[in-house]
Order: C-alpha cells, then sequence, then structure tokens
C-alpha cells in the first residue's frame, strides 16, 4: 500500500462528505398516508433526493470503514505493527460505531456490534427556515414547496441503537471519524 493510495482514499472520503451535502436538486416528492386514511402528497421543488443523499450517507460510511483496512495495510508496506490501528478502532467509541454501521449496511449484519450498540442509520431529516422558500401552495391533500435556496436547508440522519434510542448525527460520527484516521494516517507516515 504506497501513500498515493491512501492520499486517493482521503481525496474519496472528502467527495463522498461534500456529496452528503448537495442540497440543490430536481426536487423530492413523498406521501404520507394518516391514521384515518388520508393521503398527502408532499413536493418539494429544487432540493435533492433524500434517497440520494441517503445513498451517499451509506457509501461514505462503507468507505469510511475501508479506510481501515488501508491504514493497516500501509502500516505494514511501512514496516509497522498493523493491529495498533485495530487497537485504536477498539479504543474509541465513536470508531466502533463507525464499524457496526458499515457492516450493518455491507452485510446486514445484526449479530455482532464491536460498540455493543447495534447501531443503525435512522430516516434522513432536514429542517428548513422560513427564508429559503419561494411559495408554499396548498391543495387538497397535496403541499408544493418551492425553494428558492437549497443552500439553507440542515440535514441530520439519526444513529439509532437497539433500544431505539438516538445517540447520534451519523454527518458528526462521520466527520469524527475522518478526522481519526487522518490522524492514524498521519502516525503511520511519521513513524520510522
Amino acid at each position: 500500500m504506497t501513500g498515493e493510495e491512501i492520499k486517493r482514499l482521503f481525496n474519496r472520503l472528502e467527495r463522498l462528505v461534500e456529496a452528503t451535502q448537495q442540497k440543490s436538486g430536481e426536487g423530492t416528492t413523498w406521501v404520507v398516508t394518516f391514521p384515518d386514511g388520508e393521503t398527502h402528497h408532499y413536493i418539494f421543488r429544487n432540493i435533492r433526493s433524500l434517497e440520494k443523499v441517503e445513498d451517499d450517507v451509506s457509501n461514505l460510511f462503507l468507505w469510511l470503514w475501508n479506510a481501515k483496512d488501508y491504514l493497516k495495510h500501509r502500516a505494514k508496506t511501512r514496516g509497522l505493527d498493523h493491529n495498533f490501528v485495530e487497537q485504536a478502532v477498539n479504543n474509541d467509541p465513536c470508531l466502533c460505531i463507525c464499524a457496526d454501521l458499515s457492516n450493518r449496511l455491507k452485510h446486514s449484519r445484526r449479530d455482532y456490534s464491536r460498540s455493543g450498540k447495534f447501531p443503525r442509520l435512522g430516516r434522513l431529516k432536514f429542517t428548513a427556515p422560513q427564508s429559503i422558500f419561494r411559495s408554499i401552495t396548498f391543495r387538497a391533500f397535496e403541499v408544493d414547496l418551492d425553494i428558492n435556496d437549497p443552500s439553507g436547508l440542515e440535514f441530520q440522519m439519526p444513529i439509532i441503537d437497539k433500544t431505539g434510542n438516538e445517540i447520534g448525527d451519523a454527518f458528526e460520527y462521520a466527520a469524527t471519524a475522518i478526522r481519526m484516521f487522518e490522524t492514524l494516517k498521519n502516525e503511520i507516515e511519521l513513524a520510522t
């Protein structure tokens, strides 16, 4: 494993983070059926499909977890004991959560949890200040929201533990994990 391969991996992670932050797009819709049987349609114009953002978050976690293996290989290439990477992961609650999320995404694994929390990604949510809307139109069983400035949206994706409690936000966990892997990368490159 070369330094250039590690550099490309971290560049990929950076692009994946950027993809999760893209907010403008072709628009998205969803349908909600209430307990009384009434069905309402919600149309959001000029924002990115929430499903695409969820896909990007999943891809980010999959590649984030691949970083561990890349770093282990790089440590071995540099003549270091690669087990210190595994130990660093096991000693960090954030990295353990990220490992569990990735393994669940990749293998649908629910029988093992490095963190003991058996976390899963919740549904993507967003908040939007009133100032970003161009117009809101109400029709019978339909709400049509035309968003003028999607950059004002704020995404959140909860991480849910085995008991159904929210234990954090996927975007924050990913950012923290990247910083931690960058620290490990730097330790490997500076070791002699």
